[in-house]
């Protein structure tokens, strides 16, 4: 019997004007969200971090009081970890690519030289070059543009317009629907 007047309660404070009212000031509406789009790519955010979407499911991420970006490649067959920091970022149809910064080693000893990276997201194969020459060869080799992006900049333009340029047209149509409809 408790437990049913207390679900009947529940029910009544969930339905109550004063609630939706609360509510909606402490959680505004989504209207991404209302509109049933994948949160990939609308969310810019999470507890203690920043996000950019590039292609589903990599992301770009920084940690809150830090500077860095990292790309978590736990999604891809050879896993390496995380690379970071991330100078620099590039996504074309299934590739996404870049330059990895100079990084203390684990020992946090010696500075580990910066690396460019490729990531290709339809086999999940990341691989990392140590020399920018193999790096650009690569690239020239799938024709694949030399041209890179700031993630800070990126970050600034996705806050302010969730649609990047890279994101799938059913999803980039479907956010600039909402987006108008604001």
């Amino acid at each position: 019997m408790k437990t049913i007047l207390y679900v009947l309660c529940l029910m009544a404070l969930i339905n109550c004007d004063k609630t939706k009212e609360m509510k909606g000031k402490l959680f505004p509406a989504r209207p991404y969200e209302d509109a049933q789009i994948d949160k990939f790519y609308w969310s810019d955010n999470g507890w203690d971090y920043t996000m950019i979407p590039l292609l589903k499911p990599y992301q770009l991420t920084k940690l809150q009081g830090k500077e860095e970006w990292m790309l978590n490649t736990s999604a891809s067959k050879n896993e390496i970890s995380d690379a970071t920091p991330i100078e620099s970022i590039s996504v074309n149809t299934i590739y996404i690519y870049g330059i990895q910064g100079e990084r203390l080693n684990f020992e946090n000893t010696e500075m580990n030289p910066k690396v460019y990276f490729l990531i290709n997201t339809k086999d999940l194969n990341v691989i990392f070059f140590d020399k920018e020459s193999a790096f650009k060869a690569e690239l020239k080799k799938l024709n694949l543009p030399e041209t890179f992006l700031n993630p800070d900049e990126v970050f600034e333009q996705y806050k302010n317009d969730p649609v990047l340029p890279w994101f799938p047209d059913d999803i980039k149509k479907r956010l600039e629907e909402v987006k108008v409809g604001k």
